[in-house]
């Protein structure tokens, strides 16, 4: 929210791909502000063969100090093989508008931002939380502006999460670095919670 709020959010790529076994399905989300609602996530993912195609939208607002912030973000990601081919992304972040689009060719990442191109690593992934992919990779960029980041990535193991009364196993990480998050994966290899602090605020993304 406002300049960078929700800059990090969501979502992002599945560390083995091919294990997304359902040809389409989609995930919900809830975005919490010390508990509150303030916006959602979805996540489509259509997986066609050796092609899966991931589509993201969030959407937030919030008021702080009689101050509204918003925050719009659509993302289309397509996969092969496992490995991410193209990214397109547009974001409004408060009025701070970005159009950002990622192809790997050639054994590198061509990344533009608002018209402006440079290249990156072929092992870069952008920050996109909603898969198990960003796991292996310390090097990410921003899903807003492409902004390089460096990361480390910590296993806190197994962690039992209650959602809606209901227990549900998942595993724990925590990434620690350029951004922090902590992220819960359940068994399916998607996530069910991210948590960090923003503006001295928590905040929460959890599957609905």
């Amino acid at each position: 929210m406002g300049g960078r709020f929700l800059a990090l959010l969501a979502a992002v790529a599945v560390a083995a791909v091919p294990a997304l076994a359902s040809a389409a399905e989609a995930v919900s989300y809830v975005i919490l502000k010390e508990g509150k609602p303030i916006g959602h996530e979805k996540v489509s993912i259509d997986r066609q063969g050796d092609v899966t195609t991931v589509q993201v939208d969030t959407e937030s607002k919030v008021t702080v100090v009689f101050l509204d912030f918003h925050y719009r973000h659509h993302r289309v990601e397509t996969w092969r093989d496992g490995k991410l081919e193209r990214m397109v992304a547009d974001t409004d972040d408060d009025g701070s508008v970005h159009h950002l689009e990622a192809v790997r060719s050639d054994g590198k990442v061509r990344l533009t931002v608002d018209g402006t191109t440079r290249d990156a690593a072929a092992d870069v992934l952008p920050l996109t939380l909603w898969g198990k992919a960003i796991l292996t990779h310390p090097s990410l960029y921003s899903i807003i502006d492409a902004e390089p980041y460096k990361v480390s990535i910590a296993s806190l193991g197994a962690q039992s999460l209650t959602q809606g009364g209901k227990e549900q196993p998942s595993e724990h990480y925590r990434i620690t670095g350029d951004v922090d998050r902590d992220l819960w994966y359940g068994n399916d290899g998607l996530l069910i919670k991210v948590a960090f602090e923003r503006r001295g605020y928590p905040i929460e993304i959890v599957r609905e």
